[in-house]
This record gives structure tokens, sequence and C-alpha cells, in this order.
């Protein structure tokens, strides 16, 4: 079994840049998740990373907004349901689970090898009592969300319409982007588009960008969260 000791010391320090402390369950979680990444990477091409540059850039990536989702999910007056886009290996929504304890979040996966492995990963993290597999096209997807997440998945103008489908009302889109001029870009093209809702109203979307500092990457990060509005 590879030796992932180094691994996890970089995540533990990269977490307490983040103001994040882990206890013993949640280190057993990691742990467990890292290996089973490494093993099927390979078969299944999970990440195009390893090692330290897997944990910075995948798991403290996903991480960096914890402190975040934190507030917003505070702010609800219930219990609120999340979801991981095109969930791949886990990313964020694994990471997110293991620190948002009484969350529960659905990963939204297509590929039935990835599915599966995700299944697998849930088990072995002992997360399968909070999460849950929706192995479909997100076209498909009927259920609804208090807030959506997702990391490297499409262009927002690609994404933005199935993504406000299943979205619940007062919900909030979540998408990790990178540098603030390329997501300018891609705000402007979302202003473009407008659908007709319910008595003819048109429905828009408001936007916030939270910076996003993730530990040992020099690269901008930034989460763009997007609400519905009517106007």
């Amino acid at each position: 079994m590879r030796d992932i000791s180094q691994d996890m010391q970089v995540l533990q320090e990269g977490m307490a840049k983040l103001g994040l402390q882990l206890e013993g369950s949640q280190e057993l979680q990691f742990a467990s998740y890292i290996r089973e990444i490494y093993l099927f990477n390979d078969t299944y091409r999970l990440v195009g990373a390893e090692g330290r540059e897997f944990i910075v850039k995948h798991l403290l990536d996903s991480l960096s907004a914890v402190s975040y989702f934190r507030e917003l999910l505070a702010s609800s007056s219930s219990q609120v349901r999340m979801c991981d886009v095109g969930s791949g290996a886990g990313l964020p929504g694994i990471p997110l689970a293991i620190m948002l304890r009484d969350t529960p979040i659905s990963l939204i996966e297509r590929s039935g090898r990835r599915a599966g492995f995700l299944r697998n990963a849930m088990a072995l993290c002992n997360l399968d009592s909070r999460l849950e597999v929706i192995e479909r096209d997100l076209s498909e997807v009927d259920a609804r969300f208090g807030v959506v997440t997702f990391r490297a998945f499409h262009p927002l103008t690609d994404i933005i319409r199935p993504v406000g489908a299943i979205l619940a009302e007062g919900g909030s889109v979540c998408a990790y982007k990178g540098r603030t001029d390329s997501l300018g870009e891609e705000l402007a093209a979302v202003g473009t588009l407008v659908e007709e809702g319910k008595g003819g109203s048109v429905l828009g979307w408001h936007h916030t960008i939270v910076p996003l500092e993730v530990p040992f990457l020099e690269a901008s990060r930034n989460l763009c969260v997007l609400q519905k509005i009517t106007r």
C-alpha cells in the first residue's frame, strides 16, 4: 500500500492555513479517500495529479470554500441539500462532506464506472449515510437542491440552464473558477441569457465573486455564487 504520510502532512498544513481543524475520524476519512483515488486513478482517469500536486490542486482547492459554505448553510432556516455536479472523482463533494458533517450531499455523475468508484469511496469513508450518487446526466435529474456546486465542469453559459433547473427556490449555484478576467467574460455571457418564467416573468442571475485562497497554490481561484432573480 502506498505511503501517504507526506500527503497527509501537506493536507494538514494546508487546512491549518485555511483555519480548519481535523478530528481523528476526519483524518481517517481523508486518508481512505486519498488511498482510493490513488488505487483507481490509472483505471478510471480520475485526476491528472498525485502526491503534493493532488493535495494542493484538488483537495485543498475543494476545501478552500468550506468557510463560505458553512456561513451559507448556517443562514438557512432549514436543512439545505447540496449537490456536486459532474462529480467525477468526488471533487469537491467528498471533501466537503467530510467537513460539513450535517449536510446531505448528492454526487451527480453520468459515467457508470466513476459512479461505481464514488459509491465505493463513500462506503470506505463512512459517508454513505449522508451522501448519495445520482448516476444520470444532469438533464435527467429531477431533484431540487439548495446549493449546487461544481469544479472544472463547463463554462457557465453551457451549464447555467440545466443547473438552474435543479436549483431550489432561493438556492445558490457555487462554481469554483479561476482568474477574475476570464470569469468576467463568462459572467458577461451569462448576463445575455434569460428565460421566461411562470406568469411571463423573466429570470436572470445575480452573482457574487468570493475570492478563495488555496494554500501552496499561486494561481488565482474564486467561487462564483449565482442566485436566480426575477425582473
